[in-house]
């Protein structure tokens, strides 16, 4: 499942620096990655709407067997060919940079398709063909209204065909993502029933644009059955990769040249030292707030003691879960106001920072999520 923002996605380093001097291999290696982009792209239009290119938004990508087979297969194929014609020691250090970024970017895709099915094991994985392919255009491009309008209106036509591919692949998985697809889905439902309307400005009842809604929520409403009828009381209750997986994923994810072990390591190390620094806190803090009351002893006991009633102290005035969402945009306004008094930077103008409830059907697992917008294509 495409992320909503991939920072191990491919980015050349010397465009992010630009103005740099690019040799002839530099020049040689832009235009093999923008060769392998629009191949990319092409097949998997989703994948382009979240990273910002919109030529394919009118488009849906083929999640079936076969086609994903054929995107693994042109991964292979670029991974090999890289090397071959790309000299790397002729490319400048930022070139270079750049062909790590992407010889990394594709072998991780690479690794992941064949250690990994999430469109056999996790159901989750269909939101992106399901719905944010239609509210990512509606919301995040920077086409024309009408433009973005029409083309989510094309996706939407192949959207019952996402869905039925769906019900003929999802086979065993774990409870706790089948749970969260089940869910997901209502709000996808909730999406085309009300709110596709009001960032569309269509109305519904009336019209194709309203026909093609009716269609996809009927065909959700059937594969919400078929999630909680079929698919749930089937689920398993093992959702961990292994010891093993998970170290080699952590290093594709993080592409840093650290261990699983060395960031455990490091962690901990951290975690410790965090530990020692809140005691630390706690204890001059300790007389302001229980004056009179015996302080903990000094020990690895009584620190975790003195922290924990610190903790306990600092919780209590908090918000609420129906405040949040309030709280959190008063929050973001004394950081504008904070950054402006300091005179730190210049704010965008106009500013185009919301901060919004996230739509139930891109809600998961995690307590929070960022979901920035991709660069203007």
């Amino acid at each position: 499942m495409f992320a909503a923002a991939s920072p191990s996605r491919p980015s050349f380093a010397a465009e992010a620096n630009a103005p740099l001097e690019r040799n002839a291999e530099d020049q040689k290696l832009e235009a093999f990655f923008r060769e392998y982009l629009d191949e990319a792209f092409a097949a998997e239009p989703v994948r382009a709407t979240m990273l910002g290119d919109h030529r394919f938004d009118d488009r849906l990508d083929d999640v079936s067997p076969e086609a994903r087979a054929r995107n693994l297969n042109r991964d292979r194929k670029t991974f090999a060919s890289l090397p071959n014609r790309i000299d790397y020691t002729k490319l400048s250090r930022e070139g270079q940079i750049d062909f790590e970024i992407l010889r990394n970017s594709v072998a991780r895709d690479i690794w992941l398709a064949e250690h990994f099915d999430p469109f056999v094991q996790d159901p989750r994985t269909y939101g992106s063909y399901i719905t944010e392919c239609v509210y990512l255009p509606l919301t995040q491009s920077t086409l024309p209204k009408e433009t973005n309008v029409k083309n989510a209106a094309a996706r939407m036509t192949l959207i019952p065909k996402v869905i039925d591919i769906a019900k003929r692949t999802i086979g065993k998985a774990p409870k706790v993502k089948v749970e969260t697809a089940i869910l997901q889905t209502k709000g996808a439902i909730g999406f085309y029933q009300d709110e596709i309307f009001h960032l569309s400005g269509r109305k519904p009842g009336e019209g194709d644009f309203s026909a093609r809604a009716a269609a996809i929520v009927s065909a959700l409403q059937d594969y919400l059955k078929f999630l909680e009828s079929k698919v749930l009381p089937n689920a398993g209750d093992d959702w961990r990769i292994g010891r093993e997986k998970f170290a080699r994923k952590l290093e594709f994810e993080l592409d840093a040249g650290v261990s699983a072990d060395e960031v455990l390591a490091e962690a901990e190390a951290e975690a410790d030292r965090v530990i020692r620094e809140m005691a630390m806190l706690a204890r001059q803090m300790w007389g302001v707030v229980y004056p009179g009351k015996p302080i903990p002893p000094d020990d690895s006991e009584g620190r975790r003691e003195l922290t924990a009633l610190m903790l306990d102290h600092v919780a209590a005035k908090h918000g609420t879960p129906a405040t949040l969402v309030t709280d959190s945009r008063a929050e973001v306004a004394e950081i504008k106001e904070f950054i402006r008094n300091a005179r730190i930077l210049t704010l965008p103008n106009p500013d185009q920072c919301r901060v919004i409830e996230m739509p139930e059907f891109m809600r998961g697992n995690s307590v929070a999520y960022l979901n920035p917008a991709p660069p203007p294509h």
